[in-house]
């Protein structure tokens, strides 16, 4: 006699399988750090979890269960996790692997990086989507999504409202500056791969400027991709691009915490997310879908 499968949320479902897809990215990066003589302490690695696995697993888990509570998409969820996680580990893996390769064979860091970047971004894209999937099928046969009233909560979507809109213009952004000014001032050790800070910076800065424009340049297919699943497709196009916008202060605190970046630079950052969520927001019928509401 099989076992019922145990009913959960949806977002503690998004949360697992985004931890879970994240947790295996970060064991193929481990490894393969480890294969191209990459000196890794254990304090990094700690300092790795804390950040990959909490930070990024939960901030894209969280994303993706706001998009499914406003357009039941499941299937699109699922992959969106595996596509950008795939992206974000293969432009990081394949970056430091490949300036790696390059100072053996005696050429440029940055010219390996970029390569390297390149060729593991688009890697990760396609075989991203496969993991999360497979991850995700097996945790349909342990769990089941509850949902309750799903037909009223598609109708029902509207964008975000004001006090989210303050959640994403201020107090996160702020929030990772907080964090790095409480590092600060209890003295507590940052920087423990120092020599990768310049690669680093140039990489997290392309990463941000992707993060910033990638709603933009996607906003019109996904109003067209929504439009059979939701009857609201702008609230869930406003949903995604903002979730996005917080995305390169979350760079910003990797690159002061683990790269030994200075303060300054993570105040950038925080207010690249700020700025870019105020612009999103002013400008993608946030104040049409209320009047519609």
């Amino acid at each position: 006699m099989q076992s019922e499968r145990k009913a959960i949320s949806p977002l503690l479902y998004y949360t697992l399988l985004s931890g879970l897809t994240n947790l295996t990215f970060f064991v193929v990066g481990v490894v393969a750090f480890a294969l191209s003589s990459l000196r890794i302490t254990d304090k990094v690695v700690v300092i790795a979890i804390a950040i990959l696995l909490l930070w990024k697993g939960g901030l894209v888990g969280f994303v993706s269960w706001l998009f499914h509570k406003k357009s039941h998409n499941k299937e699109f969820a699922v992959k969106f996790i595996g596509l950008y996680l795939g992206r974000f580990f293969g432009i990081f893996i394949g970056g430091f692997i490949g300036a790696r390769i390059a100072y053996m064979l005696r050429q440029a860091d940055i010219i390996g990086f970029i390569i390297g970047a390149l060729a593991l971004y688009f890697i990760g894209w396609w075989i991203g989507s496969k993991v999360s999937i497979s991850i995700g099928g097996q945790l349909d046969k342990v769990f089941s999504i509850s949902e309750t009233q799903g037909l009223e909560k598609v109708v029902e979507a509207k964008p975000p409202n004001r006090f989210v809109l303050v959640l994403y213009i201020m107090v996160l952004p702020l929030l990772f500056v907080i964090i790095g000014l409480l590092i600060n001032y209890f003295d507590i050790p940052v920087g423990y791969l120092v020599e990768l800070l310049p690669i680093s910076r140039i990489m997290v800065i392309a990463l941000s400027i992707f993060s910033i424009s990638y709603p933009w340049i996607m906003r019109k297919r996904w109003l067209m991709k929504f439009q059979s699943t939701t009857s609201s497709p702008e609230s869930v196009t406003s949903w995604l691009g903002l979730s996005l916008s917080v995305v390169p202060a979350g760079y910003g605190i990797i690159l002061f915490f683990a790269m030994g970046a200075s303060l300054i630079e993570l105040c950038f950052f925080a207010a690249a997310s700020s700025v870019a969520a105020i612009i999103w927001s002013a400008n993608n019928l946030f104040q049409k879908g209320q009047k519609a509401g």
